[in-house]
């Protein structure tokens, strides 16, 4: 499975690059389909920000995300790290009390605001002091109009950005009459972005969302549903060890996120990271070995009882073994959104340390390689009949948690 967006650059006066505005796409066709915006922005949001990142899809360059009146009424902007972002208010969206009181709290969070096609409503006036930006389409604008839009910027720190330039002669213009920005066909298309998604079992979407229903919030019942998803338990990591939290430490287990997070920030996560997925596809074997990996991984850390070794790292380790396979790029890459602690980094790109072993144990076991099954398991001092019945554990948990019949699934597509 795959998601998809465009990116469409924004220059500055000198033709460099400032930032990309991004775009929701629903496939390979690049074009903004027959969809809800706010159900746009929380896909493109969910999508690239809960499995890969906004700098690496801008290149390290702000981002321009739309948002229509329901989204930026939500807590959805709040997700994304101020520092990368510009909150894109769309053409649509009236200036409401409600509103205006939204753009000054996500201003006083940090956030840069800009306004798509200003319309020139008297009320916008009581918040140009939160204003960064004004896109200004160059096809619907008048020249009265761009003047007393110049006028009333005049006492603000606001950049004019000038949308839809298409030719020399209109950027030429458009750099006479004082816009800092350009956007356009005439410097480029939107580029279409492909990206591998992981999508979580419905299973266990179903039992979170359940879990964010109830009265008392269950912190290790969390974490327990969770452990049994690779990639719920992927984007936690990322989304709690993302920029915008501003951690002075990594958080390397599940638990350890769940706690810190909190009951609110963890049932949000819930409900974002989730409820798309529940209309997705059934996942596929690599899922299912990932889960397998990590059970094992984390059975041989508990009967080899190393101080120095939690099994809840070891967990880790298992579970996001085949993230390279899954997302179709090298695990350095996938490793290093997560922020995992050096030991289990070092252990799945280096195949260093203990953890190294345990993962090596399984992967031997896999492939029938017995010789160096044994030399591990001289190295950890597990017998035999222990391997065997640790994998056999591993095994039948993760045929619970995913019980679909991939050999039907796959003769059937």
């Amino acid at each position: 499975m795959f998601f998809y967006l465009a990116r469409q650059p924004i220059l500055d006066r000198h033709q460099k690059l400032y930032g990309y505005e991004l775009l929701f796409r629903d496939g390979e066709s690049n074009a903004f389909p027959d969809i809800d915006a706010d159900i746009a922005t929380s896909t493109l949001i969910q999508d690239s920000e809960l499995q890969h990142t906004l700098s690496e899809i801008t290149d390290h360059c702000p981002a321009f995300i739309n948002f229509a009146r329901g989204g930026l009424l939500t807590s959805l902007p709040t997700l994304l790290n101020p520092m990368e972002v510009y909150i894109e208010v769309l053409e649509n969206v009236e200036p409401t009390p409600e509103v205006l009181t939204r753009i000054r709290e996500l201003r006083n969070l940090g956030y840069h605001i800009a306004l798509d096609d200003y319309r020139f409503q008297s009320e916008w006036l009581e918040v140009f002091d939160c204003i960064s930006i004004i896109k200004v389409d160059l096809q619907a604008y008048t020249f009265r109009q761009l003047q007393a839009l110049k006028y009333q910027v005049r006492d603000y720190n606001i950049e004019l950005l000038a949308e839809k330039v298409e030719t020399q002669e209109q950027f030429n213009d458009a750099l006479e009459d004082g816009f800092s920005y350009f956007q356009g066909y005439f410097f480029s298309r939107p580029e279409l972005i492909k990206r591998r998604r992981i999508n979580p079992t419905k299973a266990a979407c179903t039992e979170l969302l359940a879990e964010t229903t109830r009265e008392e919030f269950d912190f290790r019942r969390m974490t327990v549903i969770l452990q049994r998803d690779v990639a719920l338990s992927y984007r936690l990591l990322r989304f709690v060890n993302a920029a915008a939290f501003g951690l002075r430490e990594k958080v390397t287990s599940l638990q350890q996120a769940v706690v810190f997070l909190g009951a609110a920030e963890v049932n949000r996560f819930v409900t974002m990271a989730v409820t798309a997925a529940l209309t997705d596809d059934k996942p596929n074997e690599l899922i299912r070995l990932s889960i397998t990996r990590a059970r094992f991984c984390e059975l041989v850390a508990e009967y080899h009882q190393q101080p120095k070794v939690q099994p809840n790292q070891a967990f880790l380790v298992g579970m996001f073994s085949l993230l390279d396979a899954m997302f179709d790029e090298d695990l350095e890459t996938a490793i290093r959104r997560i922020n995992l602690s050096p030991a289990i980094t070092q252990a799945l790109t280096q195949r260093r340390g203990l953890l190294a072993f345990y993962l090596g144990l399984i992967r031997c076991y896999e492939e029938a390689h017995w010789r160096k099954v044994e030399a591990i398991a001289r190295r950890l001092q597990i017998a035999h009949n222990e391997i065997a019945r640790m994998y056999l554990q591993a095994s039948e948990w993760a045929q619970e948690i995913i019980p679909t019949d991939y050999r039907n699934a796959e003769s059937e597509k």
